[in-house]
């Protein structure tokens, strides 16, 4: 049993990253070594989600499983949302108590939603240097700090805590012009056996599912 926390930090103007030294590279091999270690897992979690826009703030815990690469179930301990990730095909659920029925949106290809990619980004086989730009901002005993920019563009600079010396990873933080969210992981439990059940999603009769398009 491997347990891990995740802090990654958004925000960073991507034109400030540059090339990384020899240095930086070893780190990040380190890192990458590690992550690609882990091929499930599965965590409590708190989200924080603050709207810049309305200055309002929701928090929500819950568990989440991972089997790598692409597979996720993200669930809130009130059982009132569930998301479920399988590939690029991806199932949110909404429990309406008062009403004592599901409300379902699916997608059948999410490749060009932006907003999902702290589900993406935490359920896939991910190769930094292909895919990352990157900068260590800081390296110490205990820690060390990445500028995360994505090669492909469209997306915000990801700044990252890697603990040492198991050089895995501890909480998220993603921003938007609109948003700001942060999600804190504890009891992670690292390559476990997990149902393929987990990742899949029936709709029974008495869901109202609307099917969206790409």
């Amino acid at each position: 049993m491997n347990w891990f926390y995740l802090i990654v930090f958004v925000a960073l103007n991507a034109t400030v990253l540059r090339s990384a030294p020899a240095k930086e590279s070893i780190e990040i091999d380190s890192i990458q070594k590690a992550w690609d270690q882990v091929t499930s897992y599965q965590a409590e979690f708190k989200q924080v989600v603050k709207s810049k826009t309305l200055g309002t703030q929701e928090e929500s815990e819950g568990r989440f499983f991972v089997v790598k690469p692409g597979k996720l179930r993200w669930e809130t301990a009130d059982g009132n949302q569930t998301q479920i990730l399988n590939g690029n095909e991806f199932w949110q659920l909404r429990q309406s108590k008062r009403r004592k029925q599901t409300q379902v949106d699916h997608y059948s290809d999410i490749s060009s939603l932006v907003d999902l990619r702290s589900l993406t980004f935490l359920s896939g086989k991910i190769n930094l240097k292909k895919s990352y730009k990157y900068k260590v901002l800081k390296d110490d005993s205990a820690s060390v700090f990445l500028a995360l920019s994505p090669l492909a563009g469209g997306g915000e600079t990801i700044l990252a805590e890697i603990l040492k010396p198991s050089y895995l990873l501890g909480a998220l933080k993603m921003e938007s012009p609109e948003s700001e969210t942060r999600i804190d992981f504890k009891n992670i439990q690292t390559n476990v056996s997990l149902k393929d059940s987990l990742f899949t999603y029936q709709p029974s009769p008495q869901d109202t599912v609307n099917h969206h398009q790409r």
